[in-house]
């Protein structure tokens, strides 16, 4: 039997690309629209403005084109905010809930529910002690106890069930849920991910989003035959290798990784002739056809493992240009090592530096006592439970040792 269903993201949705304050880079910039055109694409009913997403939020909702991006990307209609304000008039206020009506099949069968979506965030942490940034460009964070407590009694005049979308840690979310009970749901989301079990103040069941969409969380909400809430159960479903792709998603993520690689491939062809270490001769890296000079049975184990094609691994993928993903594939990347395929093509892959440090002295001076790394903890530094979640260190090092 069918199951009425919402989709919905509680935050940090778009890349800021460590956002200083200067204009977002076109890439940037093209893989966030199209992160807006395939959340509509793909039917998303809501997603809340986290305070990293405000860079891109300033350009969405300018008053200058607003009625043609609208047009063009309908689902920015449904990134809601109860708590972010404009604080010029070069800028639209997001729409604070949306409504949506679904029809149950059990429990009360074509019985009509309005679930009613809000969005909070939190101000972006600056100190040790508590202290937030709630001013940005063009935009400025309100207090979200203040603003929950505005929003829900006007969103429960026009709803059954409310859904609040909280980016903010376990102690402000349980705060929320115990200052309004009129909340059903909180989906809270931050920086660091949870899996743990359901909270439960006052009415509200609190469950935890996990970071970078590697896990699926289904809540399940369980209604009695008079339309009030019998029961919330949650579960985290893996986004591996086992999930079959679908045909119409995978289409669009191939187009949308096509169109903003592109776009990166122009960055760093741009760059290329800038003035770079290894154009001096100064680097402390010298990449692994040097250590081979010596090291000829340990660089053959390497020529054939998975380590030796790393950046392959991103090109079928079309992802060798982004930042999120290269750090683990290169060598020393934003450390004085790779910058880019065009200007520093030969420190590609995890190759020997990736684990034992930069080998220009002991190239020029051999000797005992280099470049001792501890294992697995070196491992795991790249080798983490999200992005290589069937890792397990003894046959792992099978296929390395050397």
């Amino acid at each position: 039997m069918e199951v009425p269903t919402l989709f919905v993201d509680a935050g940090n949705v778009f890349t800021d690309d460590r956002f200083n304050g200067v204009e977002l880079p076109a890439e940037v910039m093209t893989k966030n629209k199209w992160v807006v055109k395939a959340y509509g694409e793909e039917h998303h009913d809501a997603a809340n403005i986290s305070y990293p997403d405000l860079p891109y939020m300033a350009d969405l909702l300018k008053k200058d084109g607003y009625d043609k991006r609208s047009d063009e990307l309908p689902f920015m209609q449904r990134i809601v905010s109860a708590n972010v304000q404009p604080a010029d008039d070069t800028c639209r206020a997001p729409v604070p809930f949306v409504v949506r009506e679904i029809t149950l099949k059990r429990g009360a069968p074509g019985k009509k529910i309005r679930v009613g979506i809000t969005g909070l965030t939190e101000g972006k942490p600056t100190g040790p002690n508590g202290e937030r940034q709630t001013s940005f460009p063009h935009f400025k964070i309100d207090d979200p106890f203040e603003a929950a407590k505005r929003i829900i009694p006007e969103l429960k005049k026009k709803a059954d069930f409310i859904v609040v979308l909280a980016y903010m840690p376990a102690d402000m979310t349980q705060r929320l849920a115990s200052e309004n009970p009129d909340i059903d749901t909180i989906i809270a989301a931050r920086q660091t991910s949870s899996m743990d079990d359901p909270q439960h103040f006052n009415r509200a069941t609190i469950v935890n989003a996990f970071v970078q969409t590697k896990y699926l969380g289904e809540l399940r909400v369980y209604v009695k035959g008079d339309g009030t809430i019998d029961n919330q159960i949650n579960r985290y479903v893996q986004l591996d290798s086992n999930i079959p792709d679908d045909a119409k998603a995978l289409e669009t993520v191939n187009t949308a990784h096509t169109d903003f690689t592109n776009e990166q491939s122009k960055t760093a062809q741009a760059t290329a002739t800038k003035t770079n270490v290894f154009g001096s001769g100064d680097s402390p890296f010298v990449g692994s056809q040097t250590c081979a000079t010596c090291h000829a049975e340990a660089n053959d184990v390497w020529s054939r493992s998975g380590h030796a094609h790393a950046m392959a691994t991103l090109e079928r993928k079309n992802e060798q240009f982004d930042n999120e993903c290269v750090g683990c594939h290169v060598v020393a990347y934003q450390k004085g090592g790779f910058q880019s395929l065009y200007t520093t093509p030969q420190l590609a892959n995890v190759q020997c530096e990736s684990c034992h440090g930069p080998g220009s002295d002991h190239a020029a001076a051999p000797a005992k006592g280099y470049g001792f790394m501890s294992t697995p903890v070196g491992c795991v530094q790249c080798h983490t439970k999200t992005n290589s979640p069937d890792f397990e260190f003894t046959s792992y090092w099978a296929r390395i040792k050397h």
